[in-house]
């Protein structure tokens, strides 16, 4: 009987990580600020934890590129391009 609540006890203490970042990777996609295509980096058309995350930290602005306006995304922490979506 003490050997299955110690089970039950490692059970939870292992998938409780788990359960935090899956609850934090959703909270992630459902950010209004972007769309799924938006949150998409690298254009496989899957948004990885990582990309979720990325993007949550970062921002969006607007620019001139060949005379052509464009939406650079950029992240907060360096101010660095992450990626340029251009209209066609």
């Amino acid at each position: 009987m003490r050997a299955n609540k110690f089970f039950i006890v490692i059970g939870i203490s292992v998938s409780l990580p788990f359960v935090f970042l899956v609850v934090l990777y959703i909270m992630s996609l459902i950010d209004p600020r972007f769309t799924w295509n938006e949150m998409d980096l690298n254009g496989d058309g899957i948004v990885s934890f990582s990309e979720a995350d990325y993007v949550g930290s970062s921002g969006v602005r607007r620019i001139v590129v060949d005379g052509k306006e464009c939406l650079e995304y950029f992240a907060y922490k360096d101010g660095l391009p992450v990626k340029t979506v251009c209209e066609n």
